[in-house]
């Protein structure tokens, strides 16, 4: 993953709220990288941005070679299926269903279930 000057901004009413300001990390296949910092720093933003639930408002984001700020929603959809795995902070869990089941549900939208 390449981070390049990212922002992402976000318009509530007539202001701009700057989320994350020309943030610029590289992390090689194989490395870990832990976010950390004060509440409202800036890190769900960059979670989001390098998880493919959201596109920087400006900056270069690659993921193993692919530009991901261009990419559009259904694109973004595809990748987070078939390469992102997520466990929130709050689960996101359907409650009736089991834990496997909650698992397993991302191949149903695949190719591979």
């Amino acid at each position: 993953m390449v981070a390049r000057d990212l922002v992402k901004t976000y318009r509530l009413g007539g202001s701009v709220i700057g989320a994350l300001q020309g943030v610029s990390v590289e992390v090689a296949r194989g490395e870990y990288l832990a976010v950390t910092g004060a509440s409202g720093s800036g890190k769900s933003t960059f979670m989001n941005l390098i998880g493919a639930l959201d596109t920087p408002t400006s900056g270069s984001l690659q993921i193993e070679g692919r530009e991901m700020g261009g990419l559009s929603s259904d694109q973004l959809a595809l990748y987070r299926n078939e390469k992102i795995g997520f466990v929130f902070q709050n689960f996101n869990l359907l409650a009736r269903t089991s834990a496997l089941d909650n698992v397993a549900l991302p191949l149903l939208y695949s190719h591979h279930g």
